[in-house]
């Protein structure tokens, strides 16, 4: 029987958290220079494959959604302005919120911490193109690592909620068919478009098409048992492996290979019908599922605030470097947990999301004007 909730879900998408933090502390030093002479195989694991999470975030994403979906789109009516509308509130009201602790940390900290991981000073147009989440396509200098992500995550949730809605219409035209197998066989055009064509350009990866490979296939999974197909999950999980191995042959990616990974995971969970599992039912991986976005979220503007700090105390030591990379991680999933209960799980209105807009834009201002 269908659990409630998937632990399988609840376990990746913790560890995806605890990975792209963790890959971030590597990346954004100086702790990590220093710990890295006395863990190098660890720092430089963390440097060049903690990226990785972000497929399983893309996967699980497109998964998720998919499961609304299926639903949505049985019902006579299919708002997708609404839908997309609040998409984007539910993004950027806890981006605005760690954005503007994350702008004010810079700005206390630059006189006596003085790094690459800055940024510079906020201009109108960066903080315009932020609230609109344009600023890497604008070729601007974001505020916080991973704000593309959250940028990348709306485009993906747009293009395949377009594809529903003309789904939903085309199947209200008709009346024939089903309007999962419409909308599953755009999302699997999209899909098989950016595993052999979008994603091959590095140039790409302001797009949500350069990442659509990793969500589509997410999507196609999660609206499977509902596409009134005959093949069961076990059956399109060795399918994704065999895409996955002609797409590896056509061009070797090891992001592809985690996203074909998980989309199979999550096909054989399926076809077991997701019954519960009970060694995974541990209250800290749902907690930190919960929060994982918000966690996601504030973790740099934390980690710079520690940074400075022992910057300026030791930096030379490594166990106070190392202290300070646990520190930053702990911190980051305690306030980010904070985030989730106030912020994130709030229901998102207009009211609440000019509330942030007006202090993210009152943040930057004085930080223009002051610094």
């Amino acid at each position: 029987m269908k659990s409630e909730r998937s632990e399988v879900i609840d376990l990746l998408k913790a560890f995806a958290c605890v990975l792209i933090v963790w890959h971030h502390l590597a990346i954004y030093g100086p702790m990590s220079e220093v710990v890295s002479v006395w863990a190098p195989s660890f720092i430089d694991f963390l440097f060049e494959h903690g990226l990785l999470a972000v497929q399983v975030f893309l996967v699980v994403g497109g998964y998720l959604n998919a499961k609304y979906w299926t639903r949505a789109l049985t019902q006579a009516e299919f708002n997708w302005v609404a839908s997309l509308w609040a998409r984007y509130q539910r993004l950027v009201i806890p981006l605005l919120v760690a954005l503007s602790l994350t702008v004010a940390v810079t700005a206390l900290v630059r006189p006596y911490f003085d790094h690459v991981s800055l940024s510079d000073r906020p201009s109108p147009v960066q903080v315009l193109a932020h609230i609109l989440l344009l600023q890497d396509v604008m070729y601007l200098e974001a505020f916080s690592a991973g704000v593309w992500y959250v940028a990348i995550d709306f485009q993906l949730f747009a293009m395949a909620l377009i594809c529903a809605g003309v789904a939903h219409h085309w199947q209200q035209r008709s009346g024939k068919g089903s309007v999962i197998r419409k909308a599953l066989g755009f999302w699997t055009l999209l899909t098989l478009g950016s595993i052999f064509f979008w994603n091959l350009n590095p140039l790409g990866e302001i797009w949500g098409t350069y990442f659509f490979y990793a969500y589509g296939l997410g999507l196609c999974v999660g609206c499977w048992r509902h596409s009134g197909f005959k093949i069961n999950h076990r059956t399109l999980g060795l399918g994704i492996l065999i895409l996955g191995a002609l797409a590896m042959v056509y061009q070797p990616r090891i992001r592809l290979l985690v996203a074909i990974a998980i989309a199979a995971l999550l096909s054989f969970y399926e076809a077991t019908d997701c019954r519960p599992i009970q060694a995974l039912k541990i209250q800290w991986i749902q907690k930190l599922s919960n929060a994982s976005y918000a966690i996601f979220l504030i973790h740099f503007g934390v980690s710079l605030c520690v940074s400075a700090l022992v910057f300026n105390d030791g930096p030379a030591n490594i166990p106070m470097n190392a202290l300070g990379m646990l520190c930053s991680f702990g911190l980051s999933v305690w306030i980010g947990q904070w985030i989730h209960l106030h912020v994130e799980n709030q229901e998102p209105s207009w009211q609440r999301l000019l509330q942030w807009v007006a202090i993210f834009v009152t943040t930057c201002t004085a930080v223009m004007w002051f610094t």
